[in-house]
């Protein structure tokens, strides 16, 4: 328990290290923000993957709760 606090506080401060270096150089911080435009979802695209994920997820259940045999 002691050490996977010690592994936290490491990757929280090297994460803090990091974003400190992207957001103070002007042109690191332009191109993340470009790269975080470019990975946004269309909202076609954002609706059909909820409708994947809820047809996944009701097959689960169906399979759990009908069709599963102990």
């Amino acid at each position: 328990m002691f050490r996977s606090r010690w592994i936290w506080l490491v990757l929280a401060v090297v994460l803090g290290i990091a974003a400190m270096y992207v957001w103070s150089n002007p042109e690191m911080a332009s191109r993340y923000a470009q790269a975080q435009r470019d990975a946004a979802l269309s909202a076609d695209t954002k609706e059909t993957v909820m409708i994947l994920i809820a047809l996944a997820v009701g097959g689960y259940l169906a399979w759990f709760f009908l069709i599963r045999k102990e």
